[in-house]
């Protein structure tokens, strides 16, 4: 049985199908993209050098079709403002999210609603908070089922873990729901 889940979502053009760091993509559709490199396959370890993804990124922008879309210091907040009117909206309870500078993290308790539904409700929010006509979101998003506490419990340290690991602040929002799998407002 589904406890809970742990959705990624991307914002545009900030992780191609054939990124260097790996994906999990099986198809290029864009055939000029398909020449900045081929797909490789699930996460990447060791992850490539930065001067790698920056070639691959210049190489690979003139074929999309638009600029990508990073998230910055002063979007974070308003983000998560955006997600924090849907969880208020629809009742629903996130022990852990992380807004990074290309995706965010959120694990959602299970609740009535498919995550697939969830994640673009979150996209909305956080698109109309930001004031932007067009979506900065990359279609679709990943999606692990937790199927028991063990792997939820990983999962939300996993996601705490990540803005530190990227050299960012610890994040505490206040749509976090406290449970035992979630940051305390302290630990920030």
């Amino acid at each position: 049985m589904i406890i809970a889940y742990h959705a990624i979502f991307t914002t545009y053009g900030t992780w191609l199908p054939n990124d260097p760091r790996g994906s999990y993509s099986k198809e290029i559709y864009n055939a000029q993209l398909r020449m900045s490199g081929k797909i490789k396959y699930g996460r990447q370890n060791p992850v490539p050098a930065k001067k790698l993804l920056l070639r691959f990124w210049a190489a690979a922008t003139p074929y999309i079709s638009r600029a990508p879309f990073f998230i910055d210091d002063n979007c974070r907040p308003i983000i998560a403002a955006g997600l924090s009117r849907v969880v208020q909206r629809l009742g629903i309870k996130i022990p852990a999210c992380a807004i990074m500078n290309d995706h965010i993290h959120v694990l959602v308790l299970h609740s009535r609603y498919r995550i697939e539904y969830l994640v673009n409700q979150f996209k909305g929010a956080a698109t109309r908070a930001l004031k932007l006509k067009r979506t900065p979101w990359a279609r679709g998003c990943w999606k692990v089922f937790i199927t028991d506490t063990e792997t939820l419990l990983a999962a939300a340290k996993y996601v705490q873990a990540n803005p530190i690991y990227a050299g960012l602040p610890a994040q505490c929002w206040d749509f976090i729901t406290p449970t035992p799998y979630s940051r305390r407002s302290g630990d920030c």
